[in-house]
């Protein structure tokens, strides 16, 4: 595992301080494992502007202003 690999395990240790959505906490984590809007909307069957718009709500609840700073989330606050 690299140093910005991130397990579910650590990804969901922070991610539960923001009080994200089921679906929420699933389309951060494949943003944090390094998947593009396009490819989580492939694989989950949804729209890419439904991505965005999740992702709008995940940013907010995060207090972060787009994906840099959110994957730094997790990135950071590894042990």
């Amino acid at each position: 595992m690299t140093k910005n690999e991130i397990t579910k395990q650590q990804y969901l240790k922070v991610a539960q301080k923001y009080s994200f959505t089921r679906r929420e906490l699933e389309l951060g984590f494949l943003k944090v494992s390094g998947f593009s809007n396009r490819r989580i909307a492939f694989m989950l069957g949804i729209s890419e502007q439904t991505v965005k718009n999740h992702f709008t709500h995940i940013y907010e609840k995060a207090w972060v202003p787009g994906r840099k700073e959110f994957q730094e989330l997790f990135v950071n606050n590894q042990d």
